[in-house]
């Protein structure tokens, strides 16, 4: 697969929220699917493998691959997804989504089955696993579904871009993950991010964090950035950063609150960090919501 003739073709891309009971009895596609599980549990078979997903979850589902979804429990099960092609090929526009088994397709169905390029080394992408950075392929998918459900001028630019950057994200996740998995930083990674997670209000220090995992700070930022991408204090700002937005964007709350709320000392020195990261500043997320 040459990487750089990759143009993918958007069939549908959309935040799907359904009430419990709901099924996908066994079926077949003929292109591939992400499905990124944000609220609910679900039980998925692919092939004669069953995983459980809980939110958080992404699922991959390839051309030609049998599989049957089915929520569990009561809970409302959101499903934001996106069906594609990974190249545009003269009947791309011609294809749906498909909810039969191969039984019930006619012969011309049958030819629409897309050539599987990422279920092998170096581009294999498994059907269940959990993303270390599920924040920023949300933010990503989202990107791509408003894109494609407005339609702004050029859009088709857009949602190719986004989904490019989805794949190399789900790509990454694959490599840094292995990578990760067999120097065994795991799960002292995943502690230290979960520590960050929980003291999101509240200022986190390079010296703190090396001081209670008995790391160097120069090894700890090495490791944290090569399975998460980012820095632990520019994680830690980050996620600070999007706690905040979601408050700015709906809620009442005073932005001088969600300022003290999160550990910052005043209002201007949150607006600042806030901008920085961001790229705007929380009046522009509050006035836009």
């Amino acid at each position: 697969m040459e990487l750089n003739q990759i143009s993918p073709y958007i069939r549908v891309a959309m935040d799907s929220v359904i009430e419990s009971p709901w099924t996908i009895e066994e079926r077949m596609i003929w292109d591939y699917e992400l499905l990124f599980l944000m609220e609910g549990q679900l039980e998925v078979r692919v092939e004669e493998q069953i995983y459980e997903g809980r939110p958080g979850d992404v699922f991959f589902f390839k051309p030609g691959e049998r599989h049957a979804i089915k929520s569990k429990g009561t809970q409302t099960i959101r499903q934001p997804h996106v069906h594609f092609d990974l190249n545009v090929l003269p009947d791309s526009p011609d294809v749906t989504v498909s909810f039969k088994s191969i039984e019930q397709m006619s012969e011309k169905e049958k030819e629409w089955f897309r050539t599987d390029l990422l279920s092998t080394s170096p581009y294999f992408i498994p059907n269940h696993f959990r993303p270390r950075d599920s924040a920023h392929l949300e933010r990503v998918l989202f990107d791509l579904i408003r894109e494609h459900e407005t339609k702004p001028p050029y859009y088709e630019f857009r949602v190719k871009s986004a989904m490019l950057d989805l794949l190399a994200i789900l790509l990454r996740e694959q490599y840094y993950g292995g990578k990760a998995n067999k120097e065994g930083q795991v799960e002292f990674l995943s502690e230290i991010r979960t520590y960050i997670d929980r003291h999101v209000n509240q200022n986190v220090t390079l010296e703190e964090l090396s001081e209670k995992f008995h790391v160097s700070k120069f090894h700890l930022i090495h490791l944290f950035k090569t399975m998460f991408q980012m820095t632990p204090i520019q994680y830690h700002q980050y996620i600070r950063m999007e706690r905040a937005k979601n408050s700015i964007q709906f809620s009442n709350t005073p932005l001088s609150q969600i300022a003290e709320q999160l550990g910052f000392a005043n209002i201007h020195t949150f607006s600042r960090a806030f901008k920085t990261v961001m790229g705007k500043s929380p009046s522009h997320f509050r006035v836009n919501r």
